[in-house]
């Protein structure tokens, strides 16, 4: 695999302590380090998946895919918020 483009660029002074400490962290250069940020940064500005039919499927937990503790975790407070909101929801349709 190829190096790929090579850019130069300043970091600013504020964060450069924080990039040094990643890299000594992960036990890699300042260098490698920026890469992974990047590409955490990338990943974590991509869309969210929506419930359509094509995609529901993929999300972790349905048909058979694991579940990482931490998507189980999310998921649990989804389904209780979803609860709660549909139990206020009720409670105040009996009061009607």
């Amino acid at each position: 695999m190829g190096r790929g483009l090579t850019i130069s660029f300043d970091i600013p002074i504020a964060i450069e302590p924080q990039v040094q400490q990643v890299a000594a962290a992960q036990h890699i250069t300042a260098s490698e380090a920026i890469v992974r940020l990047i590409k955490a940064g990338l990943q974590a500005s991509q869309p969210r998946p929506t419930s359509s039919p094509d995609n529901i499927l993929s999300i972790p937990g349905l048909a058979g895919q694991p579940m990482s503790d931490e998507e189980a975790s999310v998921m649990d407070e989804v389904v209780e918020n979803a609860m709660e909101s549909r139990n206020i929801r009720w409670a105040g349709n009996l009061g009607a």
